[in-house]
């Protein structure tokens, strides 16, 4: 046997274990819902091998990702918000308004309606809106530096997800009922 070969058996192999081992990491399939930007986040975690079963059309599912997000404003800025709102508005949205929030993203992994595990990440943002100029706004109102950081937060909940401790205990419950050795 030459050396290509047995270089060539060796990649095939490692890929083969490597191939198996990502798809024993994978969570249960689940439905996947998100209030903003749910195609991007739903591109950036279905490319994580943890939730390579995620799916947005399995609506009837008892597993699902949920992924809210709210916007909560600063002290400072109800203050900005108000003041800002009144000059844009007596000048016809000639001047933008200005406002300073908090979004928190949060990722709840639920199973026939009870909460597995929950995680919150928060952000603040200023952000200073044209009023007339929002009509095709690709960044779901949360501005590209938002948008960007909403995408980051799915890899931030991949990292997680995959040493929390409950959705471990999940996914051996699901391969216990639904795994390779229940179909035995």
């Amino acid at each position: 046997m030459s050396i290509r070969t047995l270089m060539a058996a060796a990649c095939l192999l490692f890929v083969s274990v490597q191939a198996i081992a990502d798809s024993a990491s994978a969570l249960p399939p689940m439905n996947f819902v998100a209030s903003v930007a749910g195609d991007e986040l739903f591109t950036t975690l279905k490319a994580n091998p943890t939730f390579e079963q995620l799916d947005k059309d399995s609506v009837g599912s008892p597993v699902a990702l949920l992924i809210t997000h709210s916007l909560r404003p600063t002290a400072a800025g109800k203050a900005t918000g108000l003041l800002s709102a009144i000059t844009s508005g007596v000048t016809l949205g000639l001047l933008p308004v200005v406002t300073n929030n908090s979004l928190v993203m949060t990722y709840i992994v639920r199973v026939n309606g009870a909460d597995v595990a929950t995680y919150s990440y928060e952000h603040t943002f200023t952000r200073a809106i044209n009023i007339w100029g929002n009509k095709n706004d690709t960044t779901h109102g949360l501005g590209q530096e938002g948008l960007e950081w909403v995408k980051s937060t799915a890899t931030d909940f991949a990292k997680d997800a995959a040493h929390d401790a409950k959705l471990a205990d999940l996914k051996s419950e699901y391969d216990f009922y639904f795994g390779a050795q229940a179909r035995k």
